[in-house]
């Protein structure tokens, strides 16, 4: 609250209004504090949407810079002008952990589902998606033997993993910012590329064999670690602004695969680590395991003393890590309560879950289409745990 403000288009960096970063804005505006202000604090979580709107041209001419179309938004972005102020040392992640333009997307069609404002969509939103859109289908290439596209020369969101094909993230998140614009499309009259609606289909999204769970990435690519691999990377599949539907057989699949074998002491040393799996844990509905997570991000060592500082990681004192902070208030607000932003509304996704030893959950003031209500996740006498509404 301190370092967000309303009617600003301010790039936030991800330990706010300190010098950790360099007060750059990264992915983590988007994906890890926009979820955790937008339904209760709209009005600031407008100012982060506003950012890339204002700083799309800077964002055409970086993607025209790499030889692509569209919109190619920075890795660390000037907050002032938009323009790419990533240093040497992490210039590979500048130029291929590119899953940044499709993060920028999404939180922009968050805003319009949870307001329906449709001016803004038009003049501010569609620009940027549009641009985007652009960007992904000129970024993947056709492989005519596999008949399928691939996105190559990529950094994974594991980020020892660089100048691989097919991240898994990056591809998931790329068909949901194509079929985003394809959407916004329709709703503004406007016509979409065919091109648009022929990659999202196609792309190469790496499964194991059988479709059992999804894989990391290409199958092509050698994985270290392989005891506990799949966590990091397929955690995020289970982002709340992402929004991945699948079966039930995957999601435990992936779930199994991907986040169970991981062990918390490690996981929990870095506070954007846990989030993803507590939502994950939800979405299958274990209680159990969503509490496991939840303790570990509070007792991983990323709070600081005196004042419970959050720092990125147990093992740094940088400032304060709103990233880690807007990913622990997600799974409060969509986590436990199994709620998803969808053009049907706030719908009840998935079932509600508490931690053994909890009575309820409340939020107040939830905002959205503009309504307020008070959504409260309450244990009745039987012990079955239920989600009431109630308005302002």
């Amino acid at each position: 609250m301190a370092s967000s403000a309303p009617d600003t288009s301010w790039g936030l960096g991800p330990c706010g209004l300190t010098p950790c970063y360099s007060g750059h804005a990264f992915w983590d505006s988007d994906t890890w504090m926009f979820p955790a202000l937008l339904l209760l604090h709209p009005e600031r979580a407008k100012s982060f949407v506003a950012f890339r709107d204002r700083t799309v041209e800077a964002a055409q001419q970086r993607a025209r810079q790499h030889g692509f179309q569209g919109a190619m938004y920075p890795w660390e972005s000037d907050p002032e002008n938009g323009s790419d102020q990533t240093p040497h040392s992490a210039v590979v992640l500048a130029d291929t952990e590119i899953h940044v333009t499709a993060d920028v997307a999404i939180a922009q069609w968050q805003y319009y589902q949870a307001t329906h404002d449709r001016d803004w969509l038009r003049e501010h939103a569609w620009p940027v998606l549009r641009e985007v859109a652009r960007f992904w289908a000129s970024r993947a290439t056709y492989d005519a033997s596999a008949h399928h596209y691939d996105i190559a020369h990529l950094t994974s969101v594991a980020e020892s993993y660089n100048d691989i094909k097919n991240d898994t993230f990056t591809n998931v998140s790329a068909v949901k910012a194509l079929s985003i614009a394809i959407e916004a499309a329709k709703v503004l009259g406007e016509k979409p590329d065919p091109l648009w609606e022929r990659v999202a289909k196609q792309l190469y999204i790496p499964m194991a064999p059988g479709g059992e769970h999804h894989l990391a990435f290409d199958p092509s690519v050698p994985v270290r670690n392989a005891a506990d691999f799949g966590g990091g990377p397929l955690s995020l599949l289970f982002l709340p602004s992402l929004d991945l539907q699948m079966s039930p057989k995957l999601r435990s699949g992936d779930y199994d695969y991907g986040i169970r074998p991981a062990p918390v002491a490690r996981v929990s040393g870095g506070s954007m680590n846990t989030v993803a799996r507590l939502t994950a844990a939800d979405e299958l509905g274990s209680a159990a395991d969503a509490a496991t997570w939840f303790a570990g991000n509070l007792s991983g060592g990323t709070f600081k003393p005196p004042f419970n500082v959050r720092t990125e990681t147990a093992d740094n004192n940088v400032g304060y890590f709103m990233t880690g902070s807007g990913g622990f208030i997600q799974s409060l607000i969509y986590g436990f309560t199994g709620l998803r932003i969808r053009e049907q509304g706030l719908v009840d996704a998935y079932p509600p879950v508490l931690p053994d030893g909890w009575k309820s959950l409340t939020l107040r003031n939830v905002i959205f289409r503009g309504q307020r209500m008070d959504i409260r996740v309450a244990r009745n006498a039987a012990g079955v745990v239920r989600l009431t509404r109630e308005l302002r």
